[in-house]
């Protein structure tokens, strides 16, 4: 639509196209070949096309004006207490446990490999966690997100949870692992001797 000019795009697209009645915009809110199009062009045309429009006034926070980008580039940054206040819960992520490897159960610190929907998760890094859907109040634990650098080559962005104290097969289970906090960036150690102290504490300063 970035070519279509508004004009054309309210005419062609909503009126004739969509039939459109009622349409709930953003007050920022452009459309159209070079942006051209507004919430004045849309209310203009609105009594000879037969719509309604209503406003959304912009939602800020801290000076920040909520937003999809702007929550985002939280994530990104790993500020994912900041990307919590602008959405008002904590960022998470959901879905089955599937088979892993089942190196971390080898090393000590057995995990749940949740699969991911998304090759790219706006997120990357080590994490404090709690976990949604193994019982009444969320369980605490520690998550990896990441390529896995150590012990793949060119591997895929993979979720891992290590669950505080914590024995029960779960395969198959559908959970939300919600992210609380940012312990460190992933990073590729020599070694697995390397690689499983830094869990360890990760571990430690995750609880």
């Amino acid at each position: 639509f970035a070519k279509i000019t508004a004009g054309d795009l309210i005419e062609r697209i909503l009126s004739r196209g969509l039939g459109a009645r009622w349409m709930l915009v953003r007050d920022d809110f452009r459309f159209g070949a070079r942006r051209a199009g507004d919430l004045e062009l849309l209310n203009q045309a609105a009594p000879r096309c037969g719509f309604e429009v209503v406003a959304m006034p912009s939602v800020g926070l801290e000076g920040t004006r909520v937003s999809s980008t702007a929550i985002r580039n939280a994530l990104a940054a790993g500020q994912v207490e900041l990307a919590q206040r602008l959405l008002g819960r904590p960022y998470s992520i959901s879905g089955r446990v599937v088979d892993g490897d089942k190196l971390g159960k080898k090393i000590g610190f057995p995990t749940a490999n949740i699969q991911l929907k998304h090759n790219r998760p706006p997120v990357s890094g080590i994490f404090v966690v709690q976990v949604e859907g193994l019982g009444e109040k969320p369980l605490p634990g520690v998550a990896s997100l990441g390529v896995r650098p150590t012990v793949k080559q060119d591997g895929k962005p993979t979720l891992e949870v290590h669950l505080f104290d914590f024995d029960r097969e779960i395969y198959r289970r559908h959970l939300r692992v919600d992210f609380l906090h940012k312990l460190r960036d992933e990073e590729k150690y020599p070694d697995l001797d390397t690689l499983i102290r830094q869990i360890a504490l990760d571990v430690e300063n995750a609880r």
